[in-house]
C-alpha cells in the first residue's frame, strides 16, 4: 500500500461523516424527486428528520472528541438541515415544516448568543491589556467551536480598536 493510499484511508476513517452525510443527502434528494408525493406528510417528516436530526447526530458521533465545538456545530447543522428541507420539500407540502420551522430560529438565536459572548470576551481581553488572558480566551473560543483564525482575527481587530481609543484619549489630553 502506498503512502497516498494510507493517507486517504486514514482521512476517510477520521472524517467518515462527510461520506455518510452525502449518502443521506443523495438519498433524500433522490426520494424527493423520484417519489410522486403520494404520502407527503410522511415524506416531508422523513426528509426533515434526516436533515435536522440524523446528519447532526452523525456529526456528533464522528467528531465527539472535539467536545463543545462539535455540539455547537451540530446545532448549526440542524438549523441548516431545516432550511435545506424547506427547499427540498415542495411548498405545497410544508405541513410539518411550517409547524417546526421556528426551531431553526431558536437554534440560530442560540448560536448568535454564543458568538456574541465570545466576541465580548475577546474584546474585553484586548481592552484589559491582559497579556496572560489572551491564550485562555483563544482556547475558550476554540472550545466553543470558533475557528482559531477567526478568534485571532477578532483579537487583532479588538487591539486595533484599543489603539484607536488610546490615540483619541491622547489627543483629547487624557491619559
Amino acid at each position: 500500500m502506498s503512502m497516498t493510499e494510507s493517507k486517504i484511508k486514514g482521512s476517510i476513517r477520521a472524517h467518515w461523516f462527510v461520506l455518510a452525510a452525502a449518502v443521506v443527502l443523495i438519498g433524500d434528494i433522490a426520494l424527493a424527486s423520484l417519489d410522486s408525493w403520494s404520502d407527503p406528510q410522511l415524506l416531508e417528516a422523513g426528509i426533515l428528520f434526516d436533515l435536522s436530526v440524523v446528519i447532526p447526530a452523525l456529526y456528533l458521533w464522528c467528531y465527539r472528541s472535539r467536545g463543545k465545538a462539535a455540539i455547537v456545530r451540530a446545532i448549526a447543522l440542524s438549523c441548516l438541515g431545516i432550511w435545506v428541507a424547506g427547499h427540498v420539500v415542495p411548498n405545497e407540502h410544508h405541513q410539518v415544516l411550517s409547524a417546526v420551522g421556528f426551531i431553526r430560529y431558536v437554534g440560530l438565536a442560540v448560536l448568535v448568543v454564543i458568538e456574541l459572548k465570545l466576541a465580548v470576551m475577546i474584546f474585553r481581553a484586548a481592552f484589559r491589556r491582559d497579556i496572560e488572558a489572551a491564550p485562555t480566551v483563544l482556547a475558550t473560543a476554540k472550545d466553543a467551536g470558533m475557528p482559531e483564525w477567526a478568534a485571532r482575527l477578532m483579537a487583532w481587530e479588538a487591539s486595533l480598536w484599543r489603539k484607536a481609543w488610546d490615540a483619541i484619549r491622547r489627543m483629547a489630553g487624557r491619559s
